[in-house]
C-alpha cells in the first residue's frame, strides 16, 4: 500500500531528489520510490565522462540490459555531487558579480538623488564644474608628451561642446601658452559666457511673467535624462561583460578578478560620459 513513486532521471540538485523520494512516505505512511535512469541522460553525458561507461564495461551488459549495483547508484551520486559543486561556484560568481553592480548602482543613484533635489543655485554650481572638468579633459587631450597644445584642436572641440563661448576665444590667445595657461584662459572665457547666459534666462523669464532660473531647471532636467540613459546602456555593458569574463576562465585568469577591473574601468567611463552628454546637450540648447 501507500505511494509509488517513480523517478525518470536525476535532478541537477540531490536535495530535489529526496524531495520527491519524500513524497511516497509523509508522515510515517507506507510508500516506495525508485529510479530509472540511462547513462545517455544529459548530465552523466556531460559530467560523467567516460567514468560511466568504463562501468557497462566493466559489467559486460548489453545496452537493453538493466545494472543495479552499488557501485553504479555510488558512480551516478559522483556526478550528481560534481554537478551541484559546479552549479555551487556559479552561483558564487553570479553574487560576486552582482556584488560589484550593486556598489556601481548604490553611487549612480546617489549622484541622481543630488541632482533630481538639487536646488537652483546647486544646480548651475554643478555644471559649472562640469565645465571646468570638461576643458580639462578636452586640453589634456589635446596635449602630447611634451606638453604642447595642438590650440586647433582644442578650439575644434571647443566649439563643438561650448558653441556660445567659441567666438570669444581665438588661436592667437592661446599661441605659444602652455597646458595649464589654455585650460585656465578657457575656463574664464567659459564660464563668463554661462553666467551671462543664467542672467539672460532669467531677465527674460522675468520680462515674461515666468519664474526666474530657468536655465537651471533645463540643466536638471537634461541631466536626470542624460543619467538615465546612460545607465541603461551600462547596465546592458555590465551583461555582456560578464559573459566575456567568464571565457577567461580559459586563459587561467579568473572570471571575477577580471571582472572586477573591467567593470571598473567601464564606470568610470560612464561617469565622464554622463558629464559629457549632460554639458554638450545644455550647451547646444543656450
Amino acid at each position: 500500500g501507500g505511494l509509488y513513486v517513480m523517478g525518470t532521471n536525476r535532478h541537477e540538485s540531490s536535495r530535489v531528489d529526496q524531495q520527491l523520494r519524500g513524497r511516497s512516505g509523509r508522515q510515517g505512511d507506507p510508500g516506495t520510490s525508485r529510479f530509472f535512469l540511462s547513462f545517455e541522460d544529459d548530465m552523466f553525458v556531460i559530467f560523467g565522462g567516460d567514468g560511466l561507461q568504463n562501468i557497462l564495461k566493466t559489467f559486460r551488459v548489453s545496452d537493453d540490459m538493466p545494472v543495479e549495483a552499488p557501485q553504479v547508484t555510488k558512480a551516478l551520486d559522483n556526478v550528481q555531487g560534481a554537478v551541484e559543486e559546479k552549479y555551487r561556484e556559479i552561483r558564487e560568481q553570479i553574487l560576486q558579480f552582482d556584488d560589484v553592480l550593486d556598489g556601481q548602482r548604490k553611487l549612480a543613484y546617489v549622484r541622481r538623488q543630488e541632482n533630481l533635489f538639487a536646488s537652483p543655485e546647486k544646480t548651475v554650481e554643478i555644471f559649472s564644474e562640469y565645465n571646468k572638468q570638461t576643458v580639462a579633459d578636452i586640453v589634456k587631450a589635446q596635449t602630447d608628451e611634451e606638453g604642447s597644445v595642438n590650440v586647433e584642436k582644442v578650439l575644434e572641440k571647443i566649439g563643438q561642446f561650448f558653441p556660445p563661448a567659441a567666438p570669444f576665444i581665438t588661436t592667437g590667445d592661446l599661441a605659444g601658452v602652455d597646458q595649464e595657461g589654455v585650460e585656465a584662459f578657457i575656463n574664464v572665457a567659459v564660464e563668463e559666457v554661462f553666467k551671462q547666459k543664467v542672467e539672460e534666462l532669467d531677465q527674460k523669464a522675468v520680462a515674461e511673467g515666468r519664474p526666474p532660473n530657468s536655465l537651471a531647471r533645463s540643466a536638471n532636467y537634461i541631466n536626470l535624462v542624460t543619467i538615465d540613459n546612460a545607465w541603461s546602456d551600462h547596465l546592458q555593458n555590465m551583461e555582456d561583460l560578464k559573459e566575456s569574463v567568464i571565457l577567461r576562465k580559459y586563459q587561467n585568469l579568473d572570471p571575477v578578478a577580471e571582472y572586477k577591473e573591467d567593470a571598473f574601468k567601464q564606470f568610470q567611463g560612464l561617469l565622464d560620459k554622463m558629464r559629457f552628454n549632460a554639458i554638450y546637450s545644455l550647451w547646444q540648447s543656450l
